[in-house]
């Protein structure tokens, strides 16, 4: 990694200059027209980065270059920026790189008709790279500067709902894009707008959940002081701050996150039925976290069937011996040795560190006289 140092840093990865040389010598196939690509690119590429930094700059902000991968991205730091700020940053990128073609067109019409020169063949590419990125870079597609601008429009007309809304459009545009270019036979580029609706569908659902409320500051913080209090041991008091906060806002992040919380310290009150009332209604949004809690609950009030269930798909994400003993156990309770078993084998093989404790516990004397449970009783002591 090359860093050069300044007021806006730019940091370059070798991966970069090794993509330009190779989009180089694909279009030209000779050392001097790879070399004069591999310029105009870095020095498109750089201009329209800094389109974006120098404006985040303006607004207060710290900036950081820097070239990887299929181009260039601008990090910036600092306090959050209005709206309309946003945009102005995210459009100058694009603008700076349409105003560079601009230039780059007119100095070739001013020279007129001539000789091809390295000088005359570089200006042209400079014309064509720049507008061929402006354009595409404008698309309403994320991670591209058009997908941003989208996002911002219609948060401010939206709120975040306008932030999925981006996102949904992303994805449908990547994707008609991808479809486009493979059935015209550019695999390559069909390839990489399939990339982008791939990235665009995982983060529409990753912010489906999301809510305006689990953007708000204020309720952030207030989150952050309940789980102080609660990794601090002052569960009572947790509980009263994350009631609350769940009794406020109803729905998204913030609201799933105090509920698992809570049933978490309800859970440490011994309060089991309690604590599975809260969390059984939104046992589809939970994470597998909250969802291996919700087994144990139920374990833990008698519903069996109910807890094997949850058990099968609890296993599915996180194997673990605890939800293996569990599920063992209400087999076992139902009569039904040959899953018992099975399921104990599993917890076994998951690393179940207490096997005779386990095998002591009251609940397999429903199927202890079974001969299969014998049998897998004498091979996991004589094992």
């Amino acid at each position: 990694m090359l860093i050069f140092s300044g007021k806006i840093p730019v940091r370059l990865n070798p991966f970069f200059i090794l993509l330009i040389v190779l989009i180089g010598w694909l279009n030209t196939h000779s050392v001097l027209g790879t070399l004069i690509w591999m310029i105009v690119i870095f020095f498109s590429v750089l201009v329209h980065e800094y389109g974006h930094a120098l404006t985040a700059v303006k607004f207060g902000q710290r900036a950081q270059i820097e070239l990887f991968g299929l181009g260039g991205v601008t990090h910036r730091h600092g306090p959050p920026l209005k709206l309309w700020k946003d945009f102005l940053i995210v459009l100058n990128g694009p603008l700076a790189g349409f105003l560079l073609f601009l230039v780059a067109f007119q100095l070739l019409r001013m020279l007129g008709e001539q000789p091809m020169t390295p000088f005359i063949y570089a200006i042209e590419v400079l014309v064509r790279v720049n507008f061929f990125w402006t354009i595409v870079n404008l698309l309403p597609i994320q991670p591209l500067d058009g997908g941003h601008l989208l996002r911002i429009l219609l948060e401010g007309v939206f709120g975040f709902r306008g932030v999925k809304i981006s996102l949904f459009i992303s994805v449908l545009v990547s994707a008609a894009i991808s479809v486009l270019f493979f059935l015209i036979g550019a695999f390559i580029v069909g390839a990489l707008f399939f990339i982008f609706t791939f990235e665009s569908y995982r983060n529409w659902m990753s912010v489906l959940s999301v809510t305006d409320q689990d953007q708000n500051l204020q309720l952030q913080n207030r989150f952050k002081e309940a789980e102080e209090e609660m990794h601090h041991g002052n569960l009572e008091v947790a509980y009263q701050q994350f009631r609350a906060l769940r009794d406020q806002v109803k729905e998204g992040v913030i609201f799933m996150s105090a509920t698992e919380n809570i049933t978490q310290i309800l859970n440490q009150f011994g309060k089991h039925k309690e604590a599975y009332d809260v969390l059984y209604p939104v046992r589809k949004k939970l994470s597998p976290e909250g969802f291996r809690l919700l087994h144990q609950l139920t374990f833990q009030i008698g519903k069996w069937e109910e807890a094997i269930s949850f058990g099968n798909r609890t296993f599915q994400h996180y194997p673990n011996y605890e939800t293996a003993v569990i599920n063992a156990l209400c087999h076992a309770i139902l009569g039904e040795a040959k899953p018992a078993i099975g399921w104990l084998q599993t917890a076994v093989n998951e690393g179940l560190p207490n096997l005779e404790e386990i095998l002591g516990k009251r609940e397999f004397d429903h199927i202890r006289d079974n001969p299969q449970f014998q049998s897998l009783l004498d091979q996991l002591r004589a094992g």
